[in-house]
């Protein structure tokens, strides 16, 4: 009896066994039909629409800055010697990333080397090439309203702070003559970028030209950077140049503005400075170039992980996959490169904050892609602000293409308000969502800023005194 009962028992644990097993196997199954439902589970359409924008081809127009800015305070270089140190360094960077930087990023994804053991890639410049620091005594982009002040408080020390950035103001004329940025280089998180800081050094020349007598040259120099930063800007490749290139163009017309409030109503100005103060056009004033860049570099770093799961983790493409991840930072990049965002910019409404991306696993195009997900939703919060910022750099040059019109109709319109004058803004001047206005001080006009940059809610560009005194 006690035989048949160990017997029994024996059949009992056995059956319960199996109907764990069974209930196991059956969950398998479940997991892996929801893992390859949600592997083989079709791109979105939205995602679909934010692809084919970013990747519709870029308008390159004229000569590449590329050299010019990379190599920008070099001496004794001439513009085809520039051409030839920036292709060469192009080489020995394509031949690093491919001997150098590919093999240890699978290292390092893998967790077999440490970050720090990366070689560094080829430098462009040798030792003792690179341009010496800006004195602080100059005037940087941010401080360009005050630079005329700065520069009379003391105009020695900005002088002589000047004389060892000689090499950099005389490449200024060089930048001015191309028409887009374009770097040669696979780009990554390792890939060296130009310096930019040089490009604000010319700002203390020009507020100490204008001190000293030489308004002229002020102006002048002015007026073509302002179209070197409006040229990065419009035609650069990533978004940091977008970004650097609106930021000259505003310091640039912030100090124009400055100077040209000093001077008599019939002062003349430049020619190109009606090219590089007209109103920006719905694509200038976007960041779509810009985020077409930082999409590019997305792509290759996924093409990386791609290529590394198939030759060494197989079982990663559980976890990740190139092509939804691509899609999926489509999707948080490519809503500059719309239609509609277009249209928005084109009538100066408010382009809405990026919506606050929210993990969820239970997504089909997550499922299979955790991984990808994390990263992009870890990545989506660095973009917010920058559409609406270059909005307000559109805004900035409006304000100041209405203070230049009102300066050339002065004399025409003297008995009327100021507040009236404005009426007869031309339409490219006009924004029904922002409207120009006298400032309560009655010395400047003013529009609201979008971006809200450190608390600053109205934009301003002053009116010349000479307007005032009538």
């Amino acid at each position: 009896m006690r035989d048949t009962m160990k017997h029994q028992g024996s059949r009992a644990v056995g059956k319960a066994l199996l109907r764990v097993a069974g209930g196991l196997a059956g969950l398998l199954l479940v997991a892996a039909v929801v893992l390859l439902a949600s592997w083989l589970w079709p791109v979105p359409a939205v995602q679909k629409r934010a692809l084919a924008a970013l990747e519709a081809p870029q308008e390159r127009p004229g000569s590449n800055a590329y050299a010019t800015l990379a190599l920008l305070g070099v001496e004794g270089l001439t513009p085809e010697q520039r051409q030839a140190r920036v292709d060469a360094h192009a080489r020995a960077f394509e031949r690093w990333y491919v001997a150098e930087y590919v093999p240890r990023f699978n290292a390092i994804s893998m967790g077999t080397m440490d970050e720090e053991a990366v070689a560094l890639p080829p430098p462009l410049l040798a030792a003792g090439e690179a341009p010496p620091v800006a004195s602080p005594v100059l005037c940087s982009f941010g401080q360009a309203a005050e630079c005329l002040e700065r520069v009379r408080r003391q105009p020695q020390a900005v002088a002589s702070a000047l004389v060892p950035q000689a090499a950099v103001l005389a490449q200024m004329d060089e930048m001015a003559v191309h028409g887009h940025y374009h770097s040669p280089l696979t780009q990554g998180e390792m890939t060296p970028w130009p310096a930019m800081g040089p490009l604000q050094v010319p700002l203390g020349a020009h507020a100490l030209a204008h001190v000293q007598g030489d308004s002229p040259r002020a102006l002048a120099g002015l007026c073509r950077d302002a179209g070197s930063g409006r040229m990065l800007m419009a035609h650069g490749d990533n978004l940091l140049t977008t970004m650097v290139g609106s930021a000259m163009l505003v310091a640039n017309e912030a100090l124009f503005a400055a100077v040209l409030a000093e001077l008599p109503l019939d002062a003349p100005l430049p020619a190109a400075c009606a090219t590089a103060f007209a109103p920006l056009s719905p694509d200038e004033a976007g960041i779509c170039n810009g985020m077409r860049g930082e999409f590019a570099m997305q792509r290759g770093l996924a093409m990386l992980m791609d290529r590394k799961i198939q030759d060494t983790q197989r079982l990663g493409a559980l976890l990740y996959s190139g092509k939804k991840t691509l899609a999926r930072t489509a999707q948080t990049l490519g809503d500059a490169c719309l239609p509609e965002a277009r249209q928005a910019i084109a009538e100066d409404r408010r382009l809405p904050a990026p919506p606050a991306r929210v993990l969820a696993w239970w997504r089909p195009e997550c499922l299979a892609n955790s991984i990808g997900c994390i990263l992009g939703n870890i990545a989506a919060p660095a973009y917010g602000g920058y559409a609406n910022r270059q909005q307000d750099t559109a805004a900035q040059v409006r304000l100041l293409g209405a203070v230049l019109w009102l300066r050339e109709h002065a004399a025409r319109d003297a008995a009327t308000p100021l507040a009236e004058r404005l009426d007869g803004l031309p339409a490219e001047l006009r924004s029904a969502h922002r409207p120009i206005t006298v400032s309560a001080d009655g010395t400047a006009l003013e529009t609201p800023s979008y971006a809200r940059r450190d608390g600053v809610e109205m934009l301003r560009v002053p009116l010349p005194q000479a307007m005032l005194a009538r």
